[in-house]
């Protein structure tokens, strides 16, 4: 593949096009350094980290980044989450492609987040209400959201900047963040995706006859097709 057809998914897209001109950024989670290999393409950082638990796919993502020379900006790096990661080697952290549990796993394992001002771009694959109160909680805000429909799904991309400061957020929050600010198609699509996990939730309910998680759920996913409504 060369330069000019190297191109990334929505999904990935939109993650990238978060970070600031000239960061020093890490990809945990890299896979095939995908996102990594794009922004140096484009000039856009001055030196990423490409980072894996696996050495598998460390090892395509070095293939693939000498294809291109980036060598001397893009650094490989084996790592559990950002364990092997030091709080001088990155600006900006990219934690893709992995479920709302394992990033919240990786926050808190980090032991510099707390004391250096990050600026963590978030695309969970799910569980992204699990996510959001668990960020709430522990004083990372959320300065923006949107949603990106990439090959027939849709996905949340968070930006999040740790303040130390915890915050309340209601459960409608813990399931649409910040995406309702900006609504597009979209937007519509993540919402209406939450309203088919509620409903699937709530059919667990009735079949428990917990009632009052059943109120619950009613009540959320009456007002998610609310906000479809209004904005409609």
């Amino acid at each position: 593949m060369n330069v000019k057809e190297f191109k990334l998914s929505n999904r990935l897209l939109a993650c990238a096009q978060e970070i600031t001109p000239l960061a020093k950024i890490a990809d945990i989670g890299t896979d095939h350094a995908y996102i990594p290999i794009w922004l140096a393409l484009k000039e856009r950082i001055s030196h990423a980290l490409a980072c894996d638990i696996r050495i598998g796919p460390l090892q395509n993502a070095k293939k693939n980044i000498e294809n291109f020379n980036l060598s001397e900006i893009i650094e490989t790096r084996l790592s559990d989450g950002l364990e092997n990661i030091s709080e001088t080697e990155a600006d900006e952290i990219i934690i893709a492609g992995m479920g709302g549990n394992m990033i919240t796993n990786i926050l808190e394992k980090c032991s510099w987040k707390n004391k250096y001002q990050k600026k963590f771009i978030l695309q969970p694959m799910k569980y992204e209400n699990k996510l959001r109160k668990y960020l709430a909680s522990n004083g990372y805000e959320i300065k923006s959201e949107k949603a990106v429909i990439c090959s027939g799904k849709i996905y949340s991309v968070m930006i999040v900047v740790f303040t130390g400061i915890p915050y309340k957020i209601s459960y409608l929050q813990e399931y649409t963040g910040k995406i309702t600010e900006n609504i597009d198609k979209a937007c519509e699509a993540y919402i209406r995706k939450q309203i088919k996990n509620i409903e699937n939730l709530l059919k667990g309910a009735e079949a428990e006859k917990n009632f009052n998680e059943k109120i619950k759920y009613e009540a959320l996913a009456n007002q998610l097709r609310e906000i479809l409504k209004i904005r409609m």
